[in-house]
């Protein structure tokens, strides 16, 4: 499953990478893109429906630190993005680690900020005391009654993933069950359940015995009553290594002063607290710092081993 899902997106990417080609040979594409309105557009790593409503007050906070028009809009998927912005019909995107790579190998994505956050300790509490960091660990979680304590436990067990593009979803858990002598397509059962909040619920919900998410995924229930024993029914079982953070993306023929300038309107709106509330509910971001595209050649190195399994 995992393979085809990898094929058909990078089959999409290279398709997109001849039509826009093909695209700028036929007229006289002007060098850079400075567009009227910026086309903004997020990921589903959580409820899409949860994302739709902070995404206006993110769209009115970012066009007033930039002076110009904003649309924020939400993909479908990862997918959607990356195909967006290869047509160039979405200038910014808030790209995951894993879809990052991949778009930007192709082209189409360029990293101008990586995000910051708090790291949490076993238990979900962020280490508030401590400097934020720019990247986080993976976490598999699993049902308290389900017995499973180790990466070994889980053979012929479900586990709930956001997505077979997930960094922390996916690729980092495939290549830590490989490491631990599992084959990631046939030993377990993964279940694609649209998100880390869903993939928490699913635990919760007794619909599969663990799930993949990124630590600690399971705080954004903290604040919801209704799931109140949440951290005794859904125990952590082990992190993975360390994973670069997810990334405010351009494409690479938007126009050089406008990528500045959207790099300073996401430090400057982390400033103003109703900025930073905004993008600590969409995706717990906490701040944002440079970056380089080489800080995500780990995960190259994951992507191509997931490729290289004959299993």
């Amino acid at each position: 499953m995992k393979k085809r899902i990898m094929f058909a997106l990078v089959c999409l990417v290279t398709v997109s990478a001849l039509l826009t080609a093909a695209g700028r040979t036929e007229g006289t594409a002007p060098r850079y893109v400075n567009p009227e309105t910026l086309q903004v557009q997020l990921i589903p790593s959580r409820d899409a429906a949860y994302l739709d409503a902070q995404r206006l007050p993110m769209q009115q906070l970012l066009s007033a630190q930039l002076g110009m028009p904003v649309v924020v809009t939400v993909a479908t998927d990862y997918n959607a993005l990356i195909e967006g912005m290869a047509s160039e019909q979405i200038h910014v995107g808030l790209l995951a680690t894993t879809a990052y790579v991949l778009a930007a190998d192709e082209g189409f994505a360029e990293a101008i900020l990586a995000s910051l956050r708090f790291d949490v300790d076993d238990f979900g509490v962020q280490q508030r005391h401590l400097p934020l960091v720019s990247g986080y660990k993976a976490q598999l979680v699993a049902g308290v009654n389900s017995g499973i304590r180790s990466v070994a436990d889980l053979r012929g067990k479900r586990i709930a993933i956001a997505s077979f593009t997930s960094t922390s979803g996916f690729v980092w858990p495939a290549n830590l069950l490989a490491d631990n002598g599992l084959n990631p397509e046939t030993d377990v059962n993964w279940v694609n359940v649209g998100g880390h909040d869903n993939a928490i619920l699913a635990v919760y919900n007794g619909e599969v015995d663990a799930a993949f998410t990124f630590k600690d995924a399971r705080s954004l229930f903290d604040k919801e009553a209704f799931h109140a024993d949440l951290m005794s029914k859904v125990v952590l079982v082990t992190d993975t290594t360390d994973i670069p953070n997810d990334t405010i993306s351009v494409i690479p023929r938007l126009d050089p002063q406008l990528k500045q300038r959207i790099a300073d309107a996401f430090m400057k709106m982390m400033e103003d607290p109703a900025g930073r509330e905004i993008m600590q509910r969409i995706y717990n971001h906490e701040g944002y710092a440079p970056v380089s595209d080489s800080e995500y050649d780990l995960v190259r190195t994951y992507l191509a081993r997931s490729q290289q399994w004959t299993f």
